[in-house]
């Protein structure tokens, strides 16, 4: 069998892993439009901020590909997919058949329609290339600016202030991480953010670019504001990376959608990761969740598919986490309901001590999770979630930090001993 794997990043990886554990016969063809492979997004911004090497975004060895019989071509952009035919075209004029596909082309940084093209000092964070630009832009900045409260945007400024930089945020709600966190978690974060002189302007917009000879050299606000600045970040958000299925009958809403075993409306056609959109647990409703560790989950049960496994997947929790400013940060599922008369709010606050924590609970079911300096039992919270667990025997005691799988047991939750002994 051909198999064909569009990305390398985490659902990629994940897919070829999980083919291999069953098939060693399959021909694996995979492509890349980037140059450099097996790398961590992740830590994408601990690289910028200096405190981890280049070396360690490595997250397989060097040799991955050649062990895993993986063909890998970098460099290479897939641009025309003929679903009757099973093949594929490359912007440079390469062409692939299969016999399975995995789009796994991942997601773009979204660009506001009022940034010009080719100022150098505009730059976003999503791949290593990117990073590499940005630090050169450091060498001789003096302020930064980021645009865009979310999880990118707080680890871009976090970055940014590591490397000595006079840092700003311009967002355009009312407060940092608003898609994450609720207003509790937010007002301590702000609080933070400023006490390490990362300045948030909020309810703002960029109206304006200034530059001379095409290099930035400040922006202006919506509010009239000029901030003279060398380098801006855009983190608006991603948007996943369609345009492969745009001019043929494959179903997709806001991202490619997939069956319970990552199978999209052509049977020999799977997608996974950021591109994709598969069933979210705690929203109950098909959604794209573009993170790192649905990747790999997603990826997985694909190549598993691919080869005739048919393993269904349990459903993804929107996840995020990040340390801001030493305050470690976690937040799953839903944290502010939109009909709060639905769910129940438990929550827990020391905004001296920098913590905030909050449990989200419907039907005596716990749809998200907000934990914010204290994170030690996370890891059971969201056992919790995935299992859909009924918690009303002990919701009394989910906030306290010595919650933990050894008090599931207690509770005579048998099904969680193997999960203790892991943890």
């Amino acid at each position: 069998m051909n198999i064909l794997i569009i990305g390398n990043s985490a659902a990629g990886t994940a897919a070829v892993e999980a083919i291999r554990t069953r098939d060693r016969q399959s021909s694996i063809v995979q492509l890349t439009d980037e140059l450099h492979p097996l790398y961590s997004r992740c830590l994408l911004s601990y690289y910028l901020a200096g405190t981890i090497s280049r070396e360690r975004l490595q997250y397989r060895e060097m040799d991955f590909h050649e062990r895993m019989r993986v063909q890998l071509h970098t460099g290479k952009r897939a641009v025309e997919l003929d679903t009757n035919r099973q093949h594929v075209v490359c912007d440079d004029g390469s062409d692939y058949l299969f016999d399975k596909l995995l789009i796994a082309t991942g997601s773009s940084a979204k660009l506001p329609g009022n940034i010009p093209a080719g100022i150098q000092g505009v730059c976003v964070l999503r791949t290593l290339d990117d990073v590499e630009t940005i630090r050169e832009h450091v060498r001789y900045a003096r302020c930064a600016v980021v645009l865009g409260g979310g999880l990118i945007g707080m680890k871009a400024a976090c970055a940014l202030r590591e490397c000595g930089l006079e840092t700003k945020v311009v967002v355009r709600s009312k407060r940092v991480l608003s898609q994450m966190i609720d207003d509790g978690a937010s007002q301590i974060i702000g609080r933070r953010l400023l006490e390490n002189r990362i300045e948030v302007l909020t309810e703002t917009d960029i109206s304006e670019i200034r530059s001379q000879d095409h290099r930035l050299v400040g922006v202006e606000t919506d509010q009239g504001q000029v901030i003279p600045c060398e380098l801006l970040i855009l983190a608006k958000g991603v948007h996943p990376n369609t345009e492969l299925i745009q001019d043929t009958d494959i179903r997709k809403r806001q991202g490619i959608e997939t069956d319970p075993y990552m199978q999209t409306s052509h049977e020999n056609i799977f997608a996974a990761g950021d591109v994709a959109e598969a069933f979210d647990i705690t929203t109950e409703e098909h959604a794209i969740n573009a993170l790192w560790t649905c990747a790999v989950q997603q990826g997985r049960i694909a190549g598993l598919n691919i080869i005739g496994e048919q393993e269904a997947y349990d459903g993804a929790v929107g996840m995020n986490s990040l340390d801001i400013c030493n305050s470690p940060l976690i937040s799953y599922g839903i944290t502010s309901p939109k009909d709060g008369s639905r769910y129940q709010m438990l929550v827990y606050e020391q905004p001296a001590n920098n913590v905030y924590k909050k449990i989200v609970l419907k039907d005596h079911r716990i749809k998200g999770i907000i934990l914010l300096g204290r994170i030690d039992n996370a890891g059971v919270l969201l056992s919790l979630i995935q299992r859909k667990a009924d918690v009303s025997a002990f919701e009394h005691e989910l906030l306290d930090d010595r919650f933990n799988f050894a008090k599931l047991v207690g509770y005579g939750d048998a099904s969680v001993l193997e999960q203790y002994r892991q943890w």
